[in-house]
Order: structure tokens, then sequence, then C-alpha cells
């Protein structure tokens, strides 16, 4: 029995979660679908543990309270999430990095800090 109340809530969490990642574009900060899922399935089953029943139950798994939960925290974790076509735009418009080394400066600054240190080391 416990194993088919975790197969309706994981069928549960994966409708809500195909519909927040087909209808609001949105699958959490981590951009991945099955991680998304996975927070959704677990809120799920951490509901089913602790929360009181209340409400009419469905072989035997109170789904109201399941439901609820698992729609607050796809709510909770998409909002934290920016829209795809923003990330998308940003990403676009930032630019690499471009680092050109100074083979003379790096040398430079390789005896400098050896001074320093011999310095320091016989004031000590």
């Amino acid at each position: 029995m416990k194993i088919l109340a975790e197969l309706l809530i994981a069928i549960r969490a994966l409708f809500i979660g195909v519909l927040f990642y087909s209808v609001f574009k949105s699958s959490g900060p981590w951009g991945s679908f099955w991680s998304f899922l996975l927070l959704l399935i677990l809120a799920g089953i951490a509901t089913n543990v602790r929360i009181t029943p209340v409400g009419p139950y469905y072989q035997g798994v109170v789904w109201v309270p399941v439901m609820f939960v698992i729609l607050l925290f796809a709510f909770l974790v998409a909002s934290t999430t920016p829209p795809r076509r923003a990330r998308i735009e940003k990403e676009m418009e930032e630019e690499p990095a471009v680092v050109a080394l100074n083979v003379q400066e790096i040398i430079r600054q390789i005896k400098f800090s050896k001074r320093v240190f011999l310095t320091a080391l016989l004031t000590i």
C-alpha cells in the first residue's frame, strides 16, 4: 500500500511538473526538469508522511493536502527562476573574458614577491 501511495504522489508531481515545464516554461533555478520533478516528488512524500489526513481518499491516499503542497512548492520554485528568454539573452550579451598574458610583467611580479619574502624572512 505504501508503494502505491508513493507512486500516486509521483504521478501527481509528474503532472504538475510537466504543467509547469510546458505551460509556464519554468523548471526551477537548476534548469533541469528532473531536479524540479525530484523536488516535487519529495515534497509530496514528506506531505503524505507528516500532514494529518484531511479530505477525500483515493486508494488509501489523501490527495488534497498532497496536491496543495506540491503546487505550493512548484510555485515557490518557479518564482525564483528567471524567464528562459531573459536567461538566454543575458548569456548571449555577455562577452567572453579575454585575458592577455604579459610574460615580462609576470616575471617582474615573481621577482618582487621573492624579494619581499626574503626580506621578511631575514627580519625574523
